[in-house]
């Protein structure tokens, strides 16, 4: 497993590795890596010859300075678990390596980054499509795997493919879930062992909804009930588009979205109806 900290190291390094034409796969991460990481990892190793791995906490995405400042960082571990799994290459830049003090260019989304946490974290998939074409320009992948975890930031990087001709295949893979149903997060390092319990909840919910979509609003309420301070949205949408549907058939192809706090700590999660 080859550590890169630069833009040239990791160049360098692919050029030497795919002269002959093989292909990369590519899991762009910020690190605090849980299984769910570790999953994307292996599945990297699967579809490409060559397998990177990022880790690089982008900034440009924390619309709260507080909440960048919190998120775990926890290299040292992060590589240890990534030896175990050996991909090719780990890059692993520093802030200014990939923004320089003069950097000023932006990407903008109109559409599929406006609502949901796009709606509640102004500025953040910008941030994010920013992040994902420096990447994209600096890896030159054949192939990206995403978890379904985060659903609005693969759409928003599909649509991000095909608008500015990427040439890489967006691949998905399930959230995986601990025991209790909890979706893994590299946040729920924040939570304590009683939170963690309280967040079990959410899957909960959003499994008996899937059961009966009429009972959203009485299961908002519950949330609330359980502990948790704020619920920033808690919607059906159409999961091509992510418009609201406020009156599911069952028609189209749809999912429940939800982003709630829990002792400060943003947690969200999604579940196809």
């Amino acid at each position: 497993m080859f550590v890169a900290k630069t833009i040239e190291e990791v160049r360098e390094f692919l050029r030497s590795k795919t002269e002959f034409g093989k292909t990369v796969s590519f899991v762009p991460t910020m690190g605090a890596l849980h299984e769910g990481h570790l999953a994307l990892v292996k599945k990297a190793k699967e579809l490409g010859e060559i397998s990177v791995v990022s880790i690089f906490v982008n900034k440009t995405q924390f619309n709260d300075p507080i909440d960048y400042e919190k998120y775990p960082k926890t290299l040292e571990q992060d590589l240890e678990k990534l030896r175990a799994l050996d991909p090719s290459c780990v890059f692993v830049p520093e802030h200014s390596e990939i923004f320089s003090q003069d950097f000023v260019c932006k990407i903008s989304l109109n559409s599929l980054g406006d609502s949901l946490c796009g709606a509640t974290r102004p500025g953040h998939f910008d941030g994010v499509a920013l992040i994902v074409t420096k990447l994209f320009n600096i890896i030159k992948p054949d192939i990206a795997i995403f978890g379904e975890k985060d659903f609005q930031q693969v759409l928003v990087i599909k649509k991000l493919v095909r608008d500015l001709n990427f040439n890489v295949k967006i691949f998905t893979q399930p959230t995986l879930r601990e025991e209790s149903g909890l979706a893994m997060s590299s946040r729920n390092q924040r939570l304590s062992e009683a939170s963690k319990i309280k967040a079990a909840n959410i899957f909960r919910i959003l499994s008996e909804i899937k059961i009966d979509p009429t009972i959203l609003a009485a299961k908002k309420s519950e949330l609330l009930a359980i502990g948790f301070e704020k619920i920033d949205y808690f919607e059906i949408r159409d999961e091509k588009n992510l418009s609201l549907i406020s009156d599911f058939s069952g028609k189209i192809p749809a999912r429940i979205f939800i982003a709630a706090y829990l002792d400060g700590v943003r947690l969200i999660d999604n579940l196809m109806l």
